[in-house]
């Protein structure tokens, strides 16, 4: 489960899903548990380590209207331009230099035009971290790997509701998507002259 994932920095963006205060806050309205909060540091370290080379940052928000239909099965949060839909502090200066999704669906694909940008970049492998990795982390994935994109997700970096779903999620987006299942400190950036 701790293969090493090399990467080329160029053609590869990470992708920060739902580190809202919503999800990752214990007075948020849909918290996601110790899990959410545990992954902050490994995720801020990686953001830190791939900004040094370059990769393109993407940060990817739950963005409902009041009325969402998906609140019959949620309850209501992230709703836009409150304070639960806004990135967590610890993440949040970092959103000045990253490429801002807003999304309704568990997809950052779906309705947005993630897509068209990543291709404009040259964008070919993708580093998905955040929460959950049963919902929007593995929905993500999917369309993702439908679209031809090479996938990573470590999974010191990735939380659900409970271990089970956090497994659940973790075998699904290798074993039927063929993703590369690593940790953060097993990412290594290939040299760039090297890889063209």
């Amino acid at each position: 489960m701790t293969e090493k994932a090399f990467i080329n920095p160029e053609k590869t963006a990470l992708v920060v899903e739902d580190m809202q205060k919503d999800f990752c806050y214990e007075d948020g309205a849909l918290f996601m548990g110790e899990g959410a909060r545990e992954i902050i540091p490994k995720i801020r370290g990686l953001i830190e380590k791939t900004i040094q080379k370059k990769v393109l940052l993407i940060f990817a928000l739950d963005w409902h209207s009041h009325d969402d239909e998906e609140f019959a099965i949620w309850g209501q949060h992230c709703v836009r331009d409150t304070r639960g839909a806004e990135i967590i502090d610890e993440l949040a200066p970092f959103s000045k230099e990253a490429y801002v999704v807003k999304k309704r669906k568990y997809s950052d694909f779906f309705g947005t035009d993630l897509d068209l940008h990543l291709k404009e970049k040259g964008i070919k492998t993708l580093i998905i971290v955040g929460v959950a990795t049963n919902i929007c982390v593995m929905h993500t994935a999917i369309d993702a790997s439908l679209r031809g994109y090479e996938l990573i997700v470590p999974e010191d970096c990735v939380a659900a509701l409970s271990d089970y779903e956090h497994e659940y999620g973790l075998r699904h987006i290798k074993s039927v998507l063929n993703a590369t299942i690593t940790s953060s400190g097993n990412i290594v950036f290939r040299n760039v002259l090297l890889s063209k």
